[in-house]
Order: C-alpha cells, then sequence, then structure tokens
C-alpha cells in the first residue's frame, strides 16, 4: 500500500484535534467537577442522577411550603391567642354583670365594656396576612369575612374552605381555620338545651341549665323542645307546674314553633289538651298548618280544633302568638300547609317547690324563685351561635330595665346562657388551638425529614455525578502532555522534505 505524504499530515492534524478535543472535555469537566454531564460520560448512572435531582428538586418545593405552612399557622396561632384573651375578658364581664348588688349604672358600665371587646373581637376575626388576605374568610380571602349587616348584627361572607399545604410526599399541613368554625358555629347553651323563661313571665322564677342523667333514655327525646307551664289551680292556690314536649312530625317548611302558655284554668282546655301522661296513647294531640285562600296565610289547628278567624300572616317577620282554647303557641318564619307538630304531656300537673329538681325523659332541671300563674318556661333544642350575638345578647340583657323579679330573672337566665356559650366558645377555640399547635409540630418534623432525605440524595448524588480531582487533574495533564507530543510530531513531519538536502 503507497503511503503519501498527505496521508502522513492528514493522520497528525487528526491526532491534533483528537487530542485538543479529549482536551477540552476534560476542561469542562475540571471546571464544573463533575464526573457526569452528558449521558455518553455513564450511560448507566445518568438515569439515576436525574431521578435524584428531581427528588431533590421536590424536596426543596416540600420545604418551601413547609415554611408558608408555618407562616400561615402562626399568624392563626397568634390571633387565637388574642381571641382566647377577649373571650376570658368577656367571661369576666359577665361573672361581675351576675352580681346581683350591680345597679343600672354598674350594669350600662359593663354593657359598654362588652361593646369594645365585641369590637376588638372583630377587628381580630377579619385579621390579613402579609399579602392583604383575610385568613378567617376561607377560600374566599379577598373578601372581609365578618361584616355587620343593616340590623346591627355581623354576616359571615366567606366560606368554610381550608388551605392546604403539600408538605411530604402524602403530607398535607391544613393552613388556616374557616371563620364559621371558629366564630358562628359555637352550640348554644349547655350543648344539649338552652334553657329560657319567656319574656311576659311576671313572676321571678328562674330555671336553670337543664342536664341529662340517663343517655340511654333520654337519646330517644333529645330532639324535642320542651315547655314547662306554671298554672294556679284556683286563685291563690299553691302553683303547679306540667311539662309537654313539641316534636316535628311532617314538617317541610321553615317555621319557629313554640309552646308559650297553658291555660289549664280554660274552660275549653280539654278539647286541646292530652288526656294522658306519655306514655299512655292518649298523651299527644297534633298541631296542624292549614292553607287559606291567601298564600301568606295559615289557619292553625290544635287537635283538630281551628284558630279560625285568627290566621297566621307569614308575611309578618315578628314572632306571632296564636291561642286555641288555652293553649298558645308562637310561631315565625314561613310554614307549609300540611306542617304538623305533635305536643306530648309528660308530666301532669304537679305542685311546684321551689329548688326542688323536674326529671323526666332523661333529663333533669330545677327552678328556683317565685312563680306565677301562666308563667313559661322552655327547654329547647341546643343549636349554633356566633360569638358576636352571644356578646350582644348579653350587652341586651345587660340594658333589661327594672328592678322587680320578672326582670331581675330574665338577666339572670340571659347571663347564665351567656355564660355557657362563653365557655363553649373558648373550649372551641382551644381545641382549634391545640390543633394548630399540632399542625406546627408536623411540619418541624417534616421539615427535619426533607432536610435528611436530602442530604441523602446528595450524598448519593455526589457519588455518582462528582468528579475525583486528583485523578482527573493527573489525566488532563497527561493528555496535555500527548498534545505536546502530537504538535510535536507534526512539527518534524514538515521537516521531511528532499528539498532540504539539496
Amino acid at each position: 500500500m503507497r503511503i503519501s505524504t498527505q496521508m502522513f499530515f492528514q493522520r497528525n492534524v487528526d491526532s491534533i484535534l483528537n487530542q485538543q478535543s479529549k482536551l477540552s472535555q476534560q476542561n469542562i469537566h475540571l471546571s464544573t467537577q463533575k464526573r457526569v454531564i452528558h449521558g455518553s460520560d455513564d450511560a448507566v448512572a445518568i438515569a439515576t442522577i436525574q431521578r435524584l435531582k428531581q427528588n431533590l428538586s421536590v424536596g426543596d418545593q416540600y420545604i418551601k411550603n413547609g415554611k408558608m405552612a408555618e407562616t400561615a399557622n402562626s399568624l392563626e396561632d397568634v390571633s387565637l391567642t388574642q381571641i382566647t384573651n377577649i373571650l376570658q375578658r368577656v367571661r369576666e364581664s359577665i361573672v361581675k354583670a351576675s352580681n346581683q348588688t350591680n345597679g343600672s349604672a354598674g350594669r350600662e358600665a359593663i354593657a359598654k365594656e362588652l361593646e369594645g371587646l365585641r369590637e376588638e373581637l372583630i377587628g381580630v376575626a377579619n385579621t390579613r396576612d402579609g399579602n392583604s388576605q383575610y385568613i378567617f374568610a376561607g377560600y374566599q380571602v379577598d373578601t372581609q369575612p365578618f361584616q355587620t349587616n343593616e340590623f346591627g348584627s355581623i354576616d359571615y361572607h366567606g366560606d368554610n374552605g381550608n388551605r392546604s399545604y403539600k408538605v411530604g410526599a402524602g403530607v398535607l399541613i391544613q393552613g388556616n381555620d374557616s371563620g364559621a368554625a371558629i366564630f358562628t358555629n359555637i352550640p348554644e347553651g349547655n350543648g344539649t338545651f338552652v334553657s329560657e323563661g319567656s319574656i311576659n313571665n311576671s313572676g321571678s322564677g328562674v330555671i336553670d341549665a337543664a342536664s341529662v342523667i340517663n343517655k340511654n333514655v333520654a337519646r330517644d327525646f333529645v330532639d324535642q323542645d320542651y315547655t314547662i307551664a306554671i298554672t294556679e289551680p284556683t286563685l291563690g292556690a299553691d302553683p303547679e307546674y306540667s311539662v309537654y314536649g313539641l316534636d316535628d312530625t311532617v314538617v317541610t317548611g321553615n317555621a319557629n314553633v313554640k309552646i308559650s302558655k297553658v291555660d289549664l284554668n280554660d274552660p275549653n282546655i280539654a278539647n286541646v289538651n292530652p288526656s294522658g301522661v306519655y306514655p299512655d296513647v292518649n298523651s299527644d294531640i297534633t298541631i296542624e298548618f292549614v292553607a287559606t285562600a291567601n298564600p301568606n296565610e295559615f289557619l292553625i289547628e290544635i287537635n283538630g280544633v281551628s284558630s279560625s278567624p285568627t290566621v297566621y300572616d307569614s308575611s309578618d317577620t315578628t314572632t306571632q302568638e296564636i291561642t286555641i282554647d288555652g293553649i298558645s303557641i308562637e310561631v315565625d318564619g314561613i310554614p307549609n300547609a300540611t306542617d304538623q307538630y305533635t305536643m306530648t304531656k309528660y308530666i301532669e300537673p304537679t305542685k311546684y317547690v321551689e329548688g326542688q329538681s323536674i326529671e323526666f325523659n332523661g333529663i333533669k332541671t330545677e327552678i328556683k324563685g317565685n312563680v306565677q300563674n301562666l308563667d313559661n318556661f322552655t327547654l329547647r333544642q341546643s343549636g349554633e351561635k356566633d360569638i358576636f350575638s352571644t356578646i350582644q345578647d348579653t350587652i341586651d340583657a345587660l340594658r333589661i330595665t327594672g328592678e322587680d323579679g320578672a326582670s331581675k330573672a330574665q338577666r339572670v337566665m340571659s347571663l347564665e346562657m351567656a355564660h355557657l356559650q362563653i365557655d363553649n366558645a373558648m373550649s372551641n377555640v382551644t381545641g382549634i388551638h391545640t390543633s394548630v399547635g399540632a399542625r406546627m409540630n408536623t411540619i418541624d418534623n417534616q421539615r427535619e425529614s426533607s432536610l435528611d432525605f436530602k442530604l441523602t440524595n446528595q450524598k448519593t448524588l455526589s457519588n455518582l455525578e462528582d468528579l475525583d480531582m486528583a485523578s482527573a487533574i493527573s489525566e488532563f495533564k497527561l493528555q496535555m502532555s500527548q498534545l505536546e507530543i502530537s504538535q510535536q510530531t507534526y512539527i518534524q513531519l514538515q521537516s521531511l522534505s528532499l528539498f532540504k538536502l539539496i
């Protein structure tokens, strides 16, 4: 085979270029201090390296999410502390107001103090974060959650949403609690019943907060509202009490119905009063709404006895009392025709003894003070009430005028219920506060876990892709020497000419 001078030159040029390319690649590895940059550097390791880098990126995002969740929960933690302090001051004011030595001026001073605390609480309820978003508005972060309506009460304009942050694989941390959960969904009374006395009572009787003494019995009756009706059998006789229950039978409307008075001295009371006592078959009667020609008006029938010509007008927003043969019921809201309620007698007329327990259906209560004919006390099912309304009701109770027994009784019962509801609110806030603390602990633990996971991945990644600098520098110097040899060889090759021998 003939080897030409051109081939010698080309081979030397190719060798120099190849050495320069290797030297360039080696220089890139040295400058980045990475052994594996391209897939061709290590086809087996590159897939693992990419997966590890992805894991590190996800881990960094978990840590960032954790910081955001921690900030959100820290702000809520501070706000809940403020709420607890305000509620504690409200509770202390209620206890102070319960002192019967307070005159009208003292009660007014406490009412003013409560007004200030209520406004302060509304301010905390409308707390905003660093992004000017309301922290207690649920998902409606740009809408002020608690606003005063035209009637002076507070409406909630947020929702029940809870924003969550993913701080780990399968780990979601709640970043907020809705205003509904903290401020509005507070059980009334003792959580089972709300004890009330009619505003029309003329006596000084006060009913206590009822308690359930037999859950197995009471659970079949807790969906009822109870009325304790006071009657004097004859003028000047010792008063007696009777207990009635009111239960929804078939109700599709939206009316509130309450037994407000039972006059056992009415000559026609037998027409509407159950003749027996539970569980006797004659222990209950039916209360029913009947349609009239006017869609807004309803007749009421008690045990088939009609209220005609008196009608209930649902377009009238005030509470209306309708009496049929000695039984009076208070109604407000909008019923539907054929709505039915069952009125059941649980205790027949029994002599009233002040402070003596009244027990029925696994429930126990008592009345203290002097009761008068047609006084009425109610144990209604506990619903939910917002904190602001509770404080406002307390203010209104303190402003009940009069120093007679009936006025004092109304104030005492209202303050007692307010006390129970503030305790319920404080328990609710404490429970949420505990939850926030647990969430912050979880964030801390997950951050430590993410950092440990990140460190492990970084070590594994370093082992796979980092360059052995001592070996690489040695290899670089070797490549440099080889390039120099190739260059010197090319120079010597240029001297191989016969013309130099002439």
